[in-house]
Order: structure tokens, then sequence, then C-alpha cells
């Protein structure tokens, strides 16, 4: 061990004490080594992950028997509006088999752009956000980053939109026939005009950003005149 290692500084005065001290002979404040600090910072970033909403629509898959769809009700039909052909059978073995996962291929393809079009917002929005924060402070790991995304929303898509709509039926059950249909017919659904709203402004940045790159490379290359 080198001798600046056999120490540990004050993160409140700075005074030096020796790596097996427990307070700091100075100031009396607790000493904390570099291994603490990362340990504790990486409990703190998996609390915070763990305590996510995004996260938890992903994993916390609770088959509560008073919990479980009613799929004879025609609300549910209602609700989906769009495929419900193909999610009707697709919920029912999630529940009758305790299915955790349930793999959707529009969900893997199109990941947060598919929560958004089933009106999954947070999930969607929630997606996005992580997806360029990750890529902004770990370029590197962005391809990685991505397809993990879109493998988890292939896995855990049926599942997450399942117990949305649980989620709304229920808020609904003791309003009026009526008020109830008109939510239903509201909330539920798809939503065709963020997907293609984002795709463009998507499309527009990329064209910018490549018009920018190539403003930027004429400009400094030694031909341009």
């Amino acid at each position: 061990m080198s001798e600046e290692n056999k120490f540990i500084y004050c993160s409140k005065c700075g005074k030096k004490s020796s790596k097996n001290a427990k307070f700091c002979t100075n100031c009396g404040n607790k000493l904390i080594t570099i291994e603490d600090n990362i340990k504790n910072a990486t409990e703190n970033i998996k609390d915070t992950i763990k305590n996510n909403e995004t996260y938890r629509s992903f994993t916390d898959n609770n088959y509560d028997e008073n919990y479980k769809a009613d799929f004879d009700n025609i609300d549910m039909v209602n609700f989906i509006q769009k495929k419900e052909e193909y999610y009707i059978p697709k919920f029912k073995e999630i529940q009758e088999l305790y299915r955790s996962t349930s793999w959707n291929w529009a969900a893997f393809f199109f990941n947060s752009w598919w929560f958004l079009y089933r009106k999954m917002y947070t999930i969607g929005f929630g997606l996005i956000i992580a997806d360029i924060l990750i890529g902004s402070l770990m370029p590197s790991l962005s391809l990685i980053i991505s397809i993990a995304i879109a493998v988890i929303s292939g896995l855990y898509g049926n599942i997450a939109y399942l117990k949305h709509i649980q989620k709304q039926l229920d808020s609904f059950i003791n309003m009026g026939d009526e008020i109830k249909h008109r939510l239903i017919l509201n909330k539920g659904g798809v939503n065709i005009a963020i997907p293609i709203i984002l795709a463009i402004i998507t499309l527009v940045f990329l064209l910018l950003i490549g018009t920018l790159g190539t403003f930027l490379f004429m400009f400094s290359s030694p031909y341009y005149y």
C-alpha cells in the first residue's frame, strides 16, 4: 500500500487522519473512505431506480386474485379499441398462467413510442428521458442501453399495458354509465399524434445536426474558398 493510501482526509475540515480512524482527530467529523462513498452512491442509485414509477410499472407483477381483470367486461374492449383480439388473449394468458413476461413485438421495435401510442405517457416519456440522459452521460453505452430498453419493453410491454388498463378502469367504477363510457373512450384507445410529432421533431433535429456538421466541415476544409 502506498504512503498516501494509508491516510484519509476529513470531508469537513480537510485534516489528514489514519485510514483506520473512524472520526477526525481535529473536528470530530465521521470519516468516510472513498470505497464507502462509492458504495453509498451505488445504493442510492439502486434505491432511486427501484422507486421510479417506470421501473415499478415494468417489474411489479402483483397477481392478487381480487385485482384480476374481468375479461368478459365490455369496458376493457372499449378501452383497448384497437387490436383487442390480440391483447385480450395475451392478458388472459398473463393472469391465468401467472406469466412474469409476455412478448410484444411492437413494444420491442418502437418501445417508448409504442407506450406513448397506447397512452402510457409516464413510461413512454420516462424511457425517452432515460435514453437521452444515458446517451449524453455515457455515449459509449448508448447503443447497449437502447438495445436493453427495447428488450425490456418487448418482455414487459403487455404486462405494463394490462396494469395500465386495470388502473384506469378501477378509477371509473363509481361513475355513472354515460360518464364512464365517455371517459373510457377518451382515456383508452391510441394516440397516433404524439409519436408522429416526436418522429418529425427527431427528423428535423437530425437534419439540423447533419446540416451543421456539413457546414463546419466545409468551413474547416483547406479546400474551401
